[in-house]
């Protein structure tokens, strides 16, 4: 009796009934974290559920079943350790049965007899979202930037660094200081790895759009405008800040470029190379929410869905009118803390950032940091402090 009685405290203890030797085989999932688990932690070459007589990567599904449930607990607990109220049920927040939490985090497509033995194996108790009083990491993060862009277009723009926030409450556990915001998306920009490095043979291509018979052939036509021509604000830079703006195809550097409508123009692209490796900040790659089971991502989902959110709200299209000048601020402020204060892993400077095209779907922009004296011809990059050289030029006909 007291065998039988210390094996039943084990399985309630470890949440699930032991499978005995049955085992599980990457080919019974198509959730890629739980296929990555299996891989990685293989023992057999044989599966209890599928007819194949080849030889496959398996494990003791008592094993996967244990790694689902840690995996799980993580973002989710029963609803009464997590401070939900019962009155004739829970209140407050959705609670699932096991089978309803799997299909409800994307488990629901399993092969054969395997999910029926995974849920019919793990104690059926009640889920809920941990802390679902309060917000989580993403939404609070998301919320800072909303609150930080308010902030500073309606409120205090030059010193904000050191200004009172009249609506931040120092004393809500899940808000943040908006001006918090900039180190937290160095944190995370520098924890996902968004820093690259552009090799000294990438071409860049900047256009300007001028009248047909205008010709442009230097690098001080084709490249960055002086300062004192820089006067109209862009997404990264105010007005009077000269930056070079890119992209890596001819198409999207015009559409980048170039308003529709405008009739008996030609588009002169000039083509870049750096003289030396730039370090980038990479905001253009699509970004993926990593599987709760995924022993080696999982850590960052809560990052990457406020990142998701943030680079869709950081490119997003923005149409020259009066108010332009003032949408453009909290761009244009990372962009200059970028440039000035952040700190990547190797401690190197940063000199641009890439982002998706608001122009041209799945195409990639840049922003370099480089002023018109920055951009030489060829035969001057050797000039200190050169950044990107001219390599040729070609003109384009517009309809």
């Amino acid at each position: 009796m007291g065998i039988v009685k210390g094996m039943w405290l084990e399985e309630q203890e470890r949440g699930y009934s032991s499978n005995e030797e049955k085992t599980v085989c990457s080919n019974c999932f198509d959730e890629y974290g739980l296929k990555q688990f299996i891989e990685e932690h293989q023992t057999h070459s044989s599966c209890s559920y599928c007819e194949t007589d080849n030889e496959v990567a398996a494990c003791e599904l008592d094993s996967l079943i244990e790694h689902i449930l840690t995996s799980i607990h993580l973002e989710w607990g029963h609803p009464a350790d997590e401070g939900l109220r019962w009155e004739g049920g829970w209140q407050f927040s959705t609670v699932y049965d096991i089978w309803d939490l799997l299909d409800n985090i994307g488990l629901d497509n399993i092969h054969g007899d395997t999910y029926e033995d995974i849920c019919n194996s793990i104690h059926n108790q009640e889920w809920c979202e941990r802390n679902p009083g309060s917000l989580s990491t993403d939404r609070t993060l998301f919320f800072g930037w909303q609150n930080f862009c308010a902030f500073i277009k309606n409120k205090a723009r030059y010193v904000f660094f050191k200004a009172k926030n009249p609506d931040y409450d120092e004393d809500q556990h899940d808000e943040m200081d908006p001006v918090n915001i900039l180190d937290a998306l160095e944190t995370i920009i520098n924890k996902i790895g968004l820093v690259e490095e552009i090799s000294v043979d990438t071409q860049i291509h900047r256009v300007r759009v001028v009248n047909p018979d205008d010709n442009l052939e230097t690098a001080q036509e084709l490249g960055s405008p002086p300062n004192e021509f820089a006067t109209m604000a862009n997404r990264m830079s105010p007005a009077g800040i000269s930056m070079f703006y890119g992209a890596f195809d001819v198409e999207t550097a015009i559409k980048e470029t170039y308003e529709p409508g405008e009739i008996e123009k030609k588009a002169v692209s000039g083509i870049f190379e750096p003289i030396k490796p730039l370090s980038v900040i990479d905001l253009s790659e699509k970004l993926y929410i990593p599987s709760l089971f995924d022993e080696h991502e999982r850590d960052n989902r809560d990052y990457m869905r406020f990142l998701f959110d943030f680079v869709s709200d950081f490119t997003r299209p923005i149409e020259r009118s009066d108010r332009a000048h003032i949408d453009y601020v909290p761009t244009q402020v990372v962009t200059e803390y970028i440039r000035y204060l952040f700190k990547s892993e190797k401690e190197n400077q940063i000199d641009g950032i890439m982002y998706p095209s608001s122009k041209n779907d799945g195409k990639k922009a840049i922003v370099i940091f480089a002023n018109s004296d920055q951009c030489v011809e060829s035969a001057e990059s050797s000039k200190e402090g050169a950044i990107l050289q001219l390599v040729s030029v070609e003109t384009y006909a517009l309809k």
